[in-house]
């Protein structure tokens, strides 16, 4: 190992583990312990989301650029598969606004109602991965919530593991506002710039009874780039309806 990515492991760890737990985890077999467990605690999340048909829940993003916060906003989201999607923003720059995306509906268009010159409302019919979603998120609109958190973390993990990219990992059970949750931290080599992977680190915290996300923070490779997303207010198979995705729908603007 460099002695670049040397100093990485030492200082992710020490972010990641008690002091106590240091020294442990430069062991062999301690890591392959690390590794196992978050390999666990990922298949139960992919797991419970296989098993998941609908929710409503809180997000909040955060984006920090050089340690200085860059985008701060809430949303509102309600989610049924196979891919029914409403959000509405609480907060940020697209404060006010909703989106509405069924996939096979509206010619595979989103329903956006947001405000456009002078402050005027409007609703109209955009690509879902045009440059309105591009201006605000990295992301496809088709990973917004759950789906998006999991599938990338999971690759990540599994790609560094066969590739043994993974060069610090961490495991804990600690409690979230009264709630016990898995924290999964891991860093991979720096040459996983150029191998594709989306981050060179993540931490995340899953509960622990339905192992879904509650919080995940992103280290990216540019700009000195963190994403966070916390997930509140979840409410898991409420049984959402038609009406809650149509844009008719009294309680929504379009």
């Amino acid at each position: 190992m460099s002695r670049l990515c040397s100093i990485i492991t030492a200082s992710f760890l020490v972010f990641l583990l008690p002091s106590r737990q240091v020294e442990a985890a430069d062991n062999v077999h301690d890591f392959q312990v690390h590794v196992d467990e978050a390999s666990e605690l990922l298949n139960k999340a992919k797991n419970s989301y296989a098993n998941l048909q609908d929710y409503v829940a809180e997000i909040h993003k955060e984006v920090y650029k050089h340690g200085e916060l860059d985008k701060d906003e809430r949303t509102i989201i309600k989610f049924q598969k196979p891919f029914k999607l409403y959000l509405k923003w609480l907060s940020g720059k697209n404060d006010g606004a909703e989106l509405l995306y069924v996939d096979g509906q509206n010619d595979g268009k989103m329903i956006v109602h947001k405000k456009v010159l002078f402050g005027i409302n409007k609703t109209m019919k955009l690509d879902p991965d045009g440059f309105w979603v591009r201006n605000f998120s990295k992301h496809s609109i088709t990973d917004a919530g759950f789906a998006g958190i999991i599938s990338k973390s999971c690759k990540q993990f599994e790609d560094g593991k066969k590739n043994n990219d993974i060069i610090a990992i961490s495991c804990t059970l600690e409690e979230v506002d009264g709630r016990r949750v898995h924290k999964i931290g891991f860093a991979v080599s720096p040459q996983g710039r150029h191998n594709g992977y989306y981050c060179y680190s993540a931490v995340e915290y899953f509960d622990a009874e339905n192992f879904l996300p509650i919080k995940a923070s992103f280290w990216l490779w540019d700009d000195d780039e963190v994403e966070s997303f916390t997930f509140s207010n979840v409410k898991l198979n409420v049984g959402l309806n038609a009406k809650d995705f149509d844009k008719d729908n009294k309680e929504y603007n379009f």
